[in-house]
């Protein structure tokens, strides 16, 4: 895990991004470099979420990872796999519904839902606007360190 950096670090200063080529390197770069205070931070929004609703948040988080590793089972099955090669959002279509059914059965589900687009959002908002100054030479050199922290392997699964 790469070393937190310290807040005033964290906020140098806010700029827009100019074009989707400066906001795609900004993004990348930022959530690379920041990903331990980000964990911090969406750590952070759960705890808050959990004080105003403990039980909700345990039940959601339970909840969401069983439906995940339900899927991850299911998805596998040969009917499944036949199904998304046919019809791709014929399986997007029931996935929503399946996952819309579950989340009305449980209550704490949507708090769980919530604390997580929250932390979704102040992250890529972070990421997008926060104006680090960095040369092209550190921002190479500070890629190749990171790519074996968690942050580095999703963003390689995700292809960037």
């Amino acid at each position: 895990m790469p070393p937190f950096r310290q807040w005033r670090d964290f906020f140098p200063g806010w700029k827009t991004p100019t074009d989707s080529t400066d906001f795609h390197d900004r993004l990348i770069s930022n959530l690379l470099y920041y990903q331990t205070n980000y964990l911090l931070l969406s750590t952070a929004v759960y705890i808050i979420a959990g004080f105003k609703d403990p039980v909700g948040v345990g039940t959601g988080t339970a909840v969401m990872l069983a439906v995940f590793l339900l899927s991850a089972y299911v998805g596998e099955l040969p009917p499944i796999v036949d199904l998304k090669r046919r019809s791709p959002f014929t399986f997007l279509i029931i996935n929503i519904i399946v996952v819309h059914f579950v989340a009305k059965a449980f209550v704490g589900v949507g708090t769980f839902l919530s604390a997580t687009a929250i932390s979704l959002a102040v992250t890529v908002s972070h990421a997008s606007l926060c104006n680090r100054k960095v040369n092209e030479v550190a921002c190479i050199k500070e890629a190749r360190e990171l790519k074996g922290t968690p942050m580095g392997f999703l963003l390689r699964a995700r292809g960037k």
